[in-house]
């Protein structure tokens, strides 16, 4: 899927709470709801969605990862854009916070199991990096 441009946040205040709202949601398949999220340092937007579905009332937690373009003065009017991904689509950003992966439920996807780990691989090894004087 390509990228979504629009020309407002629609009345969100923030292209976090914009993508929150987006993953939040009840339809007659089920729900889904953002347990938490987090913009990254790198920009990134990240989320532990809960999906509960209707038929079964089973329940997952997957992460979600949006590459995030804002920009309020944009000489076009589009504002805001995104690409949405989900980790079993194996994507390139692994900066997700911890306490995001802390929340995902185990998953049969080689590729979630890969990206979570290189997640964890990559915040393991900042916390051993020593701090700037």
């Amino acid at each position: 899927m390509g990228w979504l441009y629009m020309k407002s946040l629609k009345g969100h205040a923030t292209p976090q709470a914009y993508l929150d709202n987006q993953f939040t949601f009840e339809g007659t398949e089920g729900r889904s709801k953002v347990l938490r999220s987090e913009v990254a340092w790198d920009g990134h937007y990240y989320a532990a969605v809960e999906q509960i579905s209707a038929a079964t009332a089973e329940r997952h937690v997957l992460a979600i990862i949006c590459l995030v373009k804002y920009n309020p003065d944009a000489h076009d009017g589009y504002i805001f854009g995104y690409k949405d991904m989900s980790e079993r689509m194996g994507p390139y950003q692994i900066e997700c916070p911890t306490d995001i992966l802390d929340l995902l439920t185990p998953t049969t996807s080689e590729y979630a199991n890969n990206w979570r780990a290189e997640c964890r691989a990559l915040a393991a090894r900042r916390a051993t990096m020593p701090s700037p004087a």
